[in-house]
């Protein structure tokens, strides 16, 4: 979803940058208005190819100050980074793996998003048979948005070159996906019990799930179903504690399930994925 609050161009110009992306290949040359503000680079977390088992590659943004990209629901404005891979015979590529976003917040909008610096990590599967010390080439064409006072849409092809050995060693990124797995979003323990209803204008988030140090915050998978600026309450409920979440004004009829990220602190992010219960009455507060 775009918003033109943040972005000072008209609306036919914004959509028309977004469409002419895959018409306009980046040439190595060629110069973005986003490589101002972000680098991008295609990383390795192991300094070699190993037939038939999995390899795990990552493209890290660093961003300026003040500056963020976008998760994959970017909230009230802005696109999730896309990738294209170009790959040698053989190789498949997975999907992005999501490390749990920030809320940031401009009033009266929200969005879900990274500052500084983050590594969207993918895993790819190489064919099980490669000619030992044969180099395999991997490049990664990246459309992408950064935003701050105004938003750039930016795209990059990037490179990187790997030997095919029969074992391989940790590269120097090593840290960084490290750092990106511990962000990841979790299965919920089981014995967690995680519930949700629907009452008027709000659904309520029911985690039972023990003693909390702080309040959690909820991330929706799909979009237009909260109100993403809203305050996001809690109330205390035996064992656990309740999320009320506003409704989208863009909600026009009931939703099945509820799915999202719930994140406890660092290094806690879980999947929530319950079915809604269409309750009737009122939902109370402490």
């Amino acid at each position: 979803m775009l918003n033109h609050s943040f972005i000072p161009i008209t609306w036919l110009g914004f959509f028309f940058a977004f469409a002419v992306w895959p018409m306009q290949p980046m040439l190595a040359s060629s110069k973005n208005p986003a490589d101002e503000h972000v680098k991008l680079e295609l990383v390795s977390e192991q300094n070699a190819v190993v037939p038939g088992k999995e390899l795990w590659l990552g493209i890290r943004f660093d961003l300026q100050d003040g500056w963020h990209t976008y998760w994959t629901n970017p909230g009230d404005s802005g696109e999730a980074p896309r990738i294209e891979w170009r790959m040698p015979a053989g190789f498949e590529a997975g999907a992005i793996q999501w490390p749990h976003p920030e809320r940031l917040a401009t009033p009266p909008f929200a969005d879900y998003g990274y500052e500084h610096q983050v590594l969207l990590i993918v895993p790819v599967r190489p064919p099980a048979e490669l000619k030992d010390g044969q180099t395999q080439k991997i490049a990664a064409l990246v459309r992408y948005l950064i935003c701050k006072d105004v938003c750039i849409p930016g795209q990059k092809q990037l490179e990187l070159s790997l030997p095919a050995q029969t074992h391989a060693l940790a590269s120097q990124a090593r840290e960084l996906f490290d750092a990106a797995r511990s962000r990841l979003p979790r299965p919920a323990p089981r014995k967690w019990k995680i519930s949700a209803d629907s009452i008027r204008d709000e659904f309520l988030l029911n985690l039972k799930i023990g003693k909390l140090d702080k309040a959690p915050q909820f991330f929706p998978l799909d979009a237009e179903q909260i109100e993403n600026a809203a305050s996001q309450e809690t109330t205390a409920i035996p064992g656990g504690i309740r999320l009320h979440l506003k409704k989208s004004k863009h909600l026009l009829k009931p939703i099945a399930r509820l799915k999202g990220v719930v994140v406890l602190g660092p290094g806690r992010a879980y999947v929530v994925d319950v079915p809604v219960s269409q309750a009737p009455g009122r939902a109370t507060r402490n």
